[in-house]
């Protein structure tokens, strides 16, 4: 499915993009109309330009299956033409690319519908691994899997983590440039702390 874009008026009465998508996620039971399955949101939220709920149909004999809805999103109120919202709605048996689902969502989700869904709540649960990591802390040595080229042509892996003041910083092992590293908690590290002490005598 494609975008689908709309004004303030269009999102009406709901005033945020989650709010919109947890009524476009819900609908009861209708069977003078046909419609025999509802569709309940159990819980929701939005985090990086993504909408994620873990939603549950049901018949009139109870509940059935529990699985994810992901809605890409874009938001801006102060967009110049008035179209400030617009959604591209899938479900995780789609394959999706987004995988900043939290854990109380997945953990809601019953068994995966196919291996799509199944290779897409791995993903989200890799991703929560590395990034629920503890932080390095001074004095830390922080290793990468793979080595990072900087623009200066230096490779490298082992960074001293160090401490000026309030401030923490990344330091190259090789020879003590300071650097940034961007998504430094999405990637894979491990940390090696500083050797201890040695015991007075």
């Amino acid at each position: 499915m494609g975008w689908l874009s709309m004004t303030r008026s269009g999102m009406a009465p709901f005033a945020t993009p989650k709010a919109y998508l947890d009524n476009q996620c819900t609908y009861a039971l209708a069977p003078d109309k046909g419609r025999d399955k509802g569709l309940r949101v159990l819980k929701s939220t939005v985090r990086s330009n993504a909408y994620y709920a873990a939603c549950q149909s049901y018949t009139a004999d109870g509940p059935e299956q529990t699985f994810a809805i992901i809605c890409l999103i874009k938001w801006n109120p102060a967009a110049r033409d008035g179209y400030l919202f617009a959604y591209k709605d899938q479900d995780e048996m789609m394959g999706p690319y987004k995988y900043d689902c939290p854990a109380s969502i997945l953990d809601l989700l019953g068994p995966p519908g196919n291996d799509y869904a199944a290779q897409w709540r791995e993903q989200c649960r890799q991703r929560l691994a590395l990034t629920t990591r503890s932080k390095p802390a001074p004095g830390d040595t922080l290793v990468l899997a793979e080595a990072l080229t900087f623009t200066d042509g230096k490779a490298e892996r082992s960074f001293r983590v160090v401490q000026a003041g309030k401030k923490t910083s990344l330091r190259r092992a090789g020879d003590g440039v300071g650097v940034r590293i961007s998504s430094l908690m999405t990637r894979a590290w491990t940390i090696v702390p500083p050797p201890l002490a040695p015991a007075a005598t």
